[in-house]
């Protein structure tokens, strides 16, 4: 990959634990923000860039037993992270993938929601990322 597409604020320990207390800090508004949306049960939904937590569970509480999350993770401390709190947690019904927000692999059409937090702020040429989500999202679904 390119060094342009990089995360700019880096993969250190350190930012992985500036994320985890960004996910608590900010997970009563994107919890509100979901609930707004009104993610139905049994959604598929992918966030991009879901670091070592992102809202991955306030995700996974909507989309219940019946739906599926999927979490898209650059960085392999971050995905490890992530891995672990999935497990922690028991969120049955999330997994997450190694890959670039950019090019993820995942078939075109197949979320009915594509979400991200924060993560267009802090890397190069957005608008790629945000052409690949809506590109993800099922005709009637949603990127945002």
């Amino acid at each position: 990959m390119a060094s342009g597409n990089h995360y700019v604020l880096g993969y250190r320990q350190a930012e992985q634990e500036r994320l985890q207390r960004q996910a608590e800090e900010l997970g009563h508004e994107s919890a509100r923000l979901f609930d707004e949306i009104g993610i139905p049960e049994g959604a598929r939904v992918l966030e991009i860039g879901c670091g070592p937590r992102g809202c991955l569970d306030l995700l996974s509480a909507r989309v219940g037993a019946s739906g599926r999350v999927v979490g898209v993770e650059i960085s392999a401390d971050a995905l490890a992270l992530a891995q672990t709190f999935i497990t922690e947690r028991g969120l049955q019904n999330v997994e997450v993938i190694a890959g670039d927000a950019r090019s993820t692999g995942l078939p075109k059409g197949s979320f009915d929601l594509v979400t991200s937090r924060l993560i267009l702020v802090t890397v190069p040429q957005p608008e790629q990322i945000i052409a690949r989500a809506v590109a993800l999202a099922r005709p009637g679904g949603a990127a945002g």
